[in-house]
Formats: C-alpha cells, structure tokens, sequence
C-alpha cells in the first residue's frame, strides 16, 4: 500500500514543519507517479540534515526498487539506469546513504533521467 512519508517534527521541537503547499505537492506527485491517490499520510521522524563530511562511495548507476505503481498493494519490480548518474555517499558512520546530483526526475512515466 502506498503512502507519502512525512517528517513528524524537526529537531528539538514539538510541532510538524511549517511547510505551505508541500502537502498538496506531494499528494500530486504521488498521483501522477502511481496513478492512483496516496490511501494514508504517514508521519514519522526522518533526519534531513546532510553531515558536512561524506564518505563517497561511487556514482549511482542505476536504480532498483518496488512499487504499487499503476496497481494499489500489487507491487512490481522496477529498473532504471540513470544516464547522468548521481554520487553515492554515506555519512561518516555508514549507516546512512544519500544521493548527491544527477539529473533525473519522477514523473508519470516513473524515474528518468
């Protein structure tokens, strides 16, 4: 089942970003990526700060994930090779990844780019 993730709160505070239209932009993205209205808005904390030092680990080639796309709660692999590919990088730990450049954009007919 799809759902759109929603940072809960920043750090050292008690009440959810003040973000205006970023609901609304969302919920359109997620509906033209998946063809079908997000079922439920999830909220949990999500760390958006990226460390200042990063471990890089390569370029991101391509991409492998599932999706209910098209199809509520029937999920189905997809394959994208990216052709101006991102850095990976880690934080210092390596316990989390992110994605640094590229270009690339999700639109209805998936990731391109």
């Amino acid at each position: 089942m799809g759902y759109i993730r929603v940072k809960s709160c920043p750090p050292n505070s008690s009440r959810p970003v003040d973000c205006p239209g970023c609901m609304e932009e969302s919920q359109d993205l997620f509906r033209l990526f998946h063809r079908f209205p997000a079922p439920k808005v999830l909220r949990m904390p999500c760390p958006r700060l990226i460390p200042k030092v990063l471990v890089q680990l390569g370029q991101l080639r391509g991409l492998i994930y599932s999706s209910d796309k098209g199809s509520p709660g029937s999920f189905k692999p997809y394959i994208h090779f990216l052709e101006t590919p991102p850095l990976l990088v880690s934080n210092p730990r390596g316990d989390q990844l992110h994605i640094l450049g590229g270009r690339y954009r999700v639109t209805a007919q998936g990731i391109e780019g």
